[in-house]
């Protein structure tokens, strides 16, 4: 018997790319801090989140497969974060018009 699959998150986006491969999942949001730690580069913060989104649901969860992931956003090596409201966005969407976005992305997974 194969084990259930997880993922560790609410996103919409991910639960549509992992929603591709036809396999059976459910999601979960993972209880995990995002705030970056002191001198933290971006591709360390998007890997740390990954990891601990996944280990925080697969503790919750033994005997599952969890996926954990994040993605951190960059524009000259400083994190843009997320804009969290509608007016945010369209700000910061002038801001990065004409600039390059770097994206740092991780994936992790654990079994429960």
């Amino acid at each position: 018997m194969s084990r259930p699959l997880i993922l560790g998150s609410t996103s919409q986006y991910r639960r549509d790319l992992l929603g591709r491969l036809r396999l059976p999942f459910t999601c979960e949001r993972p209880d995990v801090d995002e705030t970056p730690q002191h001198g933290e580069r971006p591709d360390a913060l998007a890997s740390r989140l990954a990891l601990a989104k996944a280990v925080d649901v697969a503790a919750r969860h033994p005997g599952t497969w969890v996926i954990g992931s994040d993605q951190v956003a960059t524009i000259d090596g400083q994190p843009i974060g997320k804009p969290g409201n509608f007016e945010r966005a369209r700000a910061q969407l002038r801001m990065l018009a004409g600039q390059t976005v770097e994206f740092h992305s991780a994936l992790a997974v654990t079994d429960g």
